[in-house]
């Protein structure tokens, strides 16, 4: 019986070498590095089991390890009379670049990471799909689901649109990639792009539920100045329907990968992980903390030597879910988890220094922003400091103006390795937005959205 090793391993490697896919042909080779997957073993443990030599053995071992396909496993050495070996990942996959005249013969990626989310953590997109159409949106019999999405969200709404019939929910999706949002943006005609969000709206008002998850949506400017303003009238005519028609509104502007590699692994688990969450519990913890700030009618936020100090408007709850509190959101994003506080007109002035900022889906860093009444006097940035300028013009006659500030509440979401459009749902995160407020009871029409974040400033309230 080999010895097992509880050591950490990646999830994938990739094989990108002709010389590997080489040693892999060789069905001793082949049979060992399966071995060497389940756990570490020495070149005796592995002679016996294959009953091959152990000169043979330590041949084929010494081919694998120049590959770069196992290692020699130093937490399970003994005394350095016996050298184990293992594995370097949990898969392998072939590398796109040598299939892809292939065409139809090609691995989908996609299933892979799926496979190895449900396989070695026991992650199910179709199980975290109906958790979110049962618990979060809380969706009934002969309701009707509105969903947007791209590329790559794709996955998960085919999921939905399965257990969308199981529930007799009657779920309509509208697609736009990346491609399709360029083409919008700059090449549809003034008619052709009014009468695309006249569509929009149209089917607006025959929903109970309005979910995007067109997380493309945040790499692609709208620079064209009427195009701007007729998006900002049709955005309006939005609101109006989902407060008329009561529509419950849910966002999720992260994005599924389609690339295999260790790292998307590694931000995929921890996406998931947030969102299999108990809804009811994260709401009571939300709640609990938005009681906190309810009756404080100013609030300080301090970080890196500077300080912002605001007037509390409004406060709502982010619950990832539609639980009906009293602070509860009009819209809900995914993952939930956020305190979401609407500042007073012409109520907040200072300094505000980020960790980092995000605009049009890129970093910039180390942010130093003067607020004044609310609307930004002057910035500068470490990096990319003219995406600021960008955001700005790209928000309209409210671009300068703070739309909200938001509090993490969710536990399980880390601040490594994760995509930067769910992070600020971390507790001990705060978030800083430009953009609208006014589905929020605001009065901020900002038509771009970018956020500063910052990591445990500390707060005063009176």
């Amino acid at each position: 019986m080999l010895k097992r090793t509880k050591n950490m391993i990646k999830n994938i490697q990739l094989i990108t070498k002709h010389s590997q896919i080489k040693e892999l042909g060789n069905s001793l080779k082949y049979d060992m590095l399966k071995e060497l997957i389940r756990g570490a073993a020495t070149c005796q443990q592995l002679s016996t089991l294959f009953s091959v030599s152990k000169q043979k053995v330590h041949y084929n071992i010494t081919k694998l390890l120049s590959e770069g396909l196992i290692e020699v496993d130093d937490a399970e050495q003994n005394n350095g009379k016996e050298v184990y070996y293992r594995a370097t990942a949990k898969n392998y996959v072939l590398d796109f670049a040598l299939g892809e005249h292939l065409g139809e013969g090609l691995i989908n990626s996609r299933s892979v990471i799926n496979s190895i989310l449900e396989g070695e953590y026991h992650l199910s997109l179709a199980d975290i799909a109906a958790k979110i159409l049962h618990d979060s949106l809380r969706l009934k019999s002969r309701e009707h689901l509105l969903v947007v999405t791209g590329k790559y969200n794709l996955p998960l709404v085919e999921k939905m649109i399965l257990e969308s019939g199981r529930m007799n929910v009657r779920c309509t999706v509208l697609y736009q990639d990346l491609e399709l949002l360029k083409a919008k943006y700059e090449e549809y005609s003034l008619a052709a792009f009014n009468a695309d969000y006249q569509h929009f709206n149209k089917l607006l008002r025959t929903q109970n539920v309005y979910l995007n998850l067109n997380g493309e949506s945040r790499f692609v400017a709208l620079t064209d100045q009427a195009k701007l303003k007729l998006r900002q009238k049709h955005f309006a005519v939005s609101r109006q329907i989902i407060q008329e028609k009561n529509i419950r509104v849910a966002v999720m502007p992260g994005l599924l990968h389609d690339t295999l590699s260790e790292n998307v692994i590694s931000s995929e688990l921890q996406f998931w992980k947030a969102l299999d969450i108990d809804y009811n519990e994260l709401c009571s913890k939300t709640v609990r903390m938005c009681s906190l700030f309810e009756n404080k009618d100013y609030l300080e936020m301090g970080s890196n030597g500077h300080s912002v100090c605001f007037k509390l408007d409004r406060i709502l709850a982010e619950c990832g879910s539609f639980s009906g509190n009293k602070y509860q959101s009009p819209v809900i994003n995914f993952p939930g988890g956020e305190i979401l506080m609407v500042p007073r007109p012409d109520t907040m002035s200072g300094i505000l220094v980020g960790n980092v900022a995000y605009a049009f889906g890129e970093k910039i860093l180390k942010p130093r922003i003067t607020i004044v009444n609310n609307e930004i006097v002057t910035f500068e940035a470490e990096e990319n400091q003219h995406l600021i300028q960008e955001a700005i013009n790209a928000g309209g006659v409210d671009g300068k103006k703070v739309a909200l500030v938001c509090m993490g509440t969710n536990d399980n979401i880390g601040l490594e390795n994760i995509d930067t459009s769910y992070k600020q749902k971390a507790s001990g995160l705060v978030t800083v937005y430009w953009g609208e407020n006014i589905s929020l009871g605001g009065t901020v029409a900002g038509t771009s959205e970018w956020f500063v974040q910052i990591e445990n400033p500390e707060l005063l309230t009176q």
